[in-house]
């Protein structure tokens, strides 16, 4: 019953939400948009060249495919805040002064999770299976559609609702570093088991680490159809090839226990997390805080406090309020809360100083994006935005004091890329842009969200795509590190930039006139 209370409370707390619909009706959008019509000249799923008929098999294993990778990517930023948002409202300590047991709230968060992923998944696989009603080019059979996804993706929800409360238990995993250090994660992991698979080792030891399914969907589709010739995903299809009929996936033998084991992972991970989980413990809370302050962390805090000091007393010594000196102070607020951050900017500018910007510009554009995720919605988080509003200029200007800002910290990254790129226009121009539009879209992100967990997943997953895509695509080379950036491409993002701070500050306007 305490269990059960728990995940009941979550439920009510999470669908209360605006943002629950708003996500809700994102996700109706891209099955949309996954399941491209045939007139188009682009297909869902192509088999040896065929386009395969839109009937519920290929249309449930394709949009399956898309919601594993949506839950391992986006559904642990979005369920990675239950126990913090416990410890912020206070309910936590009350949680704690009653019998319920740490592994009886770990459970009961975690079902939770579970139930609020299912949800979306169901309602995701709903709005798939109306594309067979709209585009579809055979009879919805639901049972042929479900399988597909209960193939899938359990083993996705069950995984990725563990590592959120295992990721919150750890004190050091439980901010920025941790919703990076997952995304790394989830991305070796999947890099991982699907190379293996690729090669044709079948699902061996690594089979239970299949979390995504998409290594069970490769060897599958390869045992099933004896071919490595498979494309999942809307792209361009030979209408003179014709047509293909995929009949669902098969549980081959081979893969019946590491997709048993795959979805047994969450028990050892939530016995780690009980073992760090302090249950609201102000004593343990407490001796947190003082071994932190006994930290390497804190330690190069310390290192750091000098030169801070001599910062701020450089921009509070001019004359009057100003915008740029107020900016400035924010960003050498944000360097001495992580002074990790400088000694990653010297870092790679010496590596920037060896090394052609064609191979160090992916690490320096990743390393500015981790960066600044968090400057924009500081305040908000902190519940500190009345206090920076009475300062002179910022509350009407605060879209352009936090760029200003971000700009400030980007800086000492991005000052050496700047400076060798000074006689290549085709690589200045580009990056230029590059680091207006990081800045632009974290501020604008982070205003609107109020968190910086969305800024971090969306970027990391575009600077993903982007380094992946190696040039092949201009479109996505958003920062010249791929040295395919047209002048249109770059125009384009310039222009997006725009957008986005003049949506920032359309948003900041409205808030404004609310209160």
């Amino acid at each position: 019953m305490r269990i059960a209370a728990i995940i009941a409370a979550d439920f009510r707390i999470r669908f209360r939400r605006l943002s629950t619909l708003v996500i809700f009706l994102l996700l109706s959008a891209i099955a949309y948009g996954w399941v491209p019509a045939p007139s188009t000249g682009r297909a869902l799923l192509q088999i040896n060249g065929q386009r395969a008929l839109y009937n519920s098999a290929a249309v449930g294993m394709a949009t399956a495919s898309l919601a594993g990778l949506f839950i391992g990517l986006f559904g642990f930023y979005v369920i990675s805040n239950t126990i913090s948002r416990d410890a912020r409202s206070r309910c936590g300590f009350v949680i704690a002064s009653t019998n319920v047991s740490g592994l009886e709230y770990l459970i009961g968060k975690f079902a939770g999770n579970i139930v609020f992923l299912t949800t979306f998944t169901f309602g995701f696989m709903c709005s798939a299976m109306t594309m067979i009603l709209v585009r579809g080019e055979a009879p919805l059979e639901p049972l042929i559609f479900a399988k597909q996804y209960l193939f899938l993706v359990p083993s996705v929800i069950v995984t990725v609702s563990a590592f959120a409360l295992l990721f919150e238990s750890i004190p050091f995993l439980s901010g920025r570093f941790g919703d990076v250090a997952f995304f790394f994660l989830w991305t070796i992991l999947l890099a991982v088991t699907v190379t293996s698979t690729e090669r044709g080792h079948g699902p061996g030891i690594l089979g239970a680490f299949d979390i995504s399914g998409l290594s069970f969907m490769i060897d599958s589709l390869r045992r099933q159809l004896h071919t490595s010739s498979i494309s999942v995903g809307a792209s361009s299809f030979d209408a003179s090839k014709g047509t293909f009929v995929f009949h669902g996936l098969v549980l081959d033998r081979v893969w019946i226990v590491p997709r048993l084991l795959s979805m047994l992972m969450p028990v050892p991970i939530l016995l780690l997390a009980r073992v760090f989980f302090h249950r609201f413990d102000p004593v343990r809370v407490k001796q947190s805080a003082a071994k932190h302050r006994h930290s390497l962390f804190a330690w190069i805090n310390r290192l750091f406090k000098p030169l801070t000091r001599t910062s701020m007393l450089l921009v509070t010594g001019g004359h009057g309020p100003s915008l740029v000196r107020s900016a400035m102070a924010d960003a050498i607020l944000t360097t001495s809360a992580t002074p990790l951050l400088a000694i990653a900017a010297i870092a790679l500018a010496v590596v920037s100083i060896v090394t052609p910007f064609k191979t160090s510009g992916s690490i320096v554009v990743a390393a500015m994006g981790i960066a600044i995720a968090g400057i924009a919605s500081r305040e908000t988080q902190a519940g500190t935005s009345a206090l920076t509003y009475a300062a002179p200029y910022l509350q009407p200007r605060f879209v352009a004091f936090k760029t200003l800002s971000t700009l400030f910290v980007l800086a000492p990254f991005a000052i050496v890329p700047l400076i060798r790129s000074l006689g290549t226009l085709s690589t200045l121009l580009p990056f230029t842009v590059g680091v207006l539009f990081i800045a632009s879209a974290a501020t604008f992100l982070g205003i609107v969200s109020g968190n910086a967990k969305t800024f971090t997943v969306l970027f990391l997953m575009f600077w993903y795509i982007a380094i992946n895509d190696k040039g092949a695509t201009p479109a996505f080379d958003f920062a010249g590190f791929n040295g395919s950036a047209t002048p249109m491409v770059t125009a384009v993002y310039a222009l997006i930039a725009i957008a986005f701070l003049g949506a920032a500050q359309a948003t900041h306007v409205w808030r404004l006139q609310r209160t």
